[in-house]
């Protein structure tokens, strides 16, 4: 089988659908032959990458037997090739790339481009779900997660992780939150409803930037946690894998927002493949990421007792044990790493083409 993958998001731009584009592409090329096709300057890119992608299209078509596009956004570029080819395209959907509220995108974008592709990934059971409700038969619509990998990094020490961020670590009980500081992400929330309830000896880590900062600073300060709650913005991967084996418990307190959905928890299993629980909303994509008690727990969203309750069992039991880490590591490689991940989509594709696995 010969995939042309096109991603419209691709690193060296910083992203997460950047990421788990380039993973696919790189590890359904060990399944597969596979032709990428991506953009890698970022969204300023994107009117010259269609015409780019469509052309370079038109060239490989001879030499390609499927066509996979990284996200919804690139449908247009799937509407363009069904102009002039058969060939079967399909197209991955995260969630954001269906809800989003903007009247061009979904009248264009849901109402005609999607209706040209032949078949629709969905990386979550959420996803899925919110993609019936835009149109789109159940029958052209499969769920594969999104995967996770080891990093090859080596982490700092406790020690040394404590002095890089002039932070004490050594006896306290720490909570982890990492992504897009918005208000879906539910950090401002917790903060105000949870953390406040909390021991003193427990204290939160929060990395990421986005338009919530503010709001999070000013509650910290309201509340008096500048000693307990710690904004530590964007972090380099160095740190992000300290941060995932020193840690404690990691949060993931979503809160509904309409048009705002979370496609999957893929953080959770980045935290969960080195050995740290998630403690996270049931809400959307991230009941996909989290089977309860192998990798962490779901409580309902805006929850505070519930919240509380896990934190306060998990911090009595000081730590996680390396029986119960070892197989929360084994859980997540699988279930969501991506050499398995990977063949789900070869076989998904071969199924779409008509031929056996």
């Amino acid at each position: 089988m010969r995939v042309l993958f096109i991603s419209r998001a691709y690193p060296p731009t910083i992203g997460g659908i950047e990421n788990q584009n380039e993973a696919l592409a790189r590890h359904l090329a060990k399944v597969s032959g596979c032709q990428v096709i991506a953009n890698k300057y970022g969204k300023k890119a994107l009117p010259f990458f269609i015409p780019f992608a469509f052309i370079n299209t038109l060239i490989h078509l001879k030499r390609t037997d499927i066509i996979l596009l990284g996200d919804g956004v690139a449908a247009i570029i799937g509407w363009l090739i069904k102009l002039v080819t058969n060939k079967p395209v399909v197209c991955v959907l995260h969630g954001l790339d269906v809800t989003w509220q903007n009247k061009v995108y979904q009248k264009i974008w849901i109402s005609l481009f999607f209706k040209k592709i032949d078949h629709f990934i969905a990386v979550s059971q959420s996803t899925k779900d919110i993609t019936i409700k835009a149109g789109i038969p159940e029958q052209k619509i499969s769920v594969i997660p999104n995967g996770v990998e080891e990093s090859p990094i080596t982490p700092l020490s406790k020690e040394e992780l404590s002095q890089n961020l002039n932070i004490r670590l050594n006896d306290k009980f720490i909570l982890l939150s990492l992504g897009r500081l918005i208000k879906r992400k539910g950090v401002l929330w917790f903060i105000e409803n949870v953390f406040i309830t909390l021991p003193k000896d427990i204290i939160y880590l929060v990395a990421g930037n986005g338009p919530d900062k503010e709001h999070l600073e000013s509650a910290i300060k309201h509340h008096k946690l500048g000693d307990q709650v710690f904004l530590l913005g964007s972090v380099n991967n160095l740190i992000k894998e300290s941060l995932f084996t020193h840690s404690n418990l990691f949060i993931q307190p979503n809160i509904p927002v309409k048009n705002d959905v979370e496609g999957f928890g893929i953080t959770q299993l980045e935290a969960g493949i080195r050995g740290l629980p998630s403690l996270s909303s049931n809400l959307e994509g991230i009941t996909d990421a989290i089977q309860e008690g192998k990798n962490g727990w779901l409580v309902e969203s805006l929850n505070k007792q519930e919240f509380t309750r896990v934190i306060n069992e998990r911090r009595a039991l000081i730590g996680n044990s390396p029986l119960f880490k070892s197989s929360m590591i084994q859980h997540c490689k699988n279930n969501f790493e991506w050499s398995y991940i990977a063949d789900r989509y070869s076989n998904a594709l071969l199924q779409i083409l008509g031929t056996p696995n």
